[in-house]
């Protein structure tokens, strides 16, 4: 896949979109679900404060020497109060459907 065929892919697959979407569906349950953990990171939570924009698209050709873990992986660092906090990763397979998704804070 070239770098023409990737940026198609992304805008007819709606990457960026559903990148942010799946972001604060994830972090909503985190929320809800990690109430002390959310508290230490990000104390009394203030959403203005919190930048969410992607700051990467990427092929990934996983499980070496075989490649048959392959994905287009979205990025959006977590950055709160300009502080960068972990990182939230989105998994597609080459079809569009979403394989998976991590939310880490460091």
């Amino acid at each position: 896949m070239n770098t023409d065929e990737l940026k198609d892919w992304i805008l007819r697959h709606e990457i960026e979109k559903r990148t942010i979407e799946c972001f604060w569906l994830n972090f909503r349950c985190y929320e809800t679900e990690e109430q002390e953990e959310c508290k230490h990171f990000f104390g009394s939570f203030d959403e203005a404060e919190l930048q969410v924009k992607i700051s990467q698209i990427a092929l990934m050709l996983g499980n070496y020497p075989k490649f048959d873990y392959n994905h287009i992986v979205s990025y959006i660092p977590i950055i709160y109060k300009g502080k960068n906090i972990g990182l939230y990763r989105l998994y597609f397979e080459y079809s569009g459907a979403i394989s998976d998704d991590y939310f880490t804070l460091y």
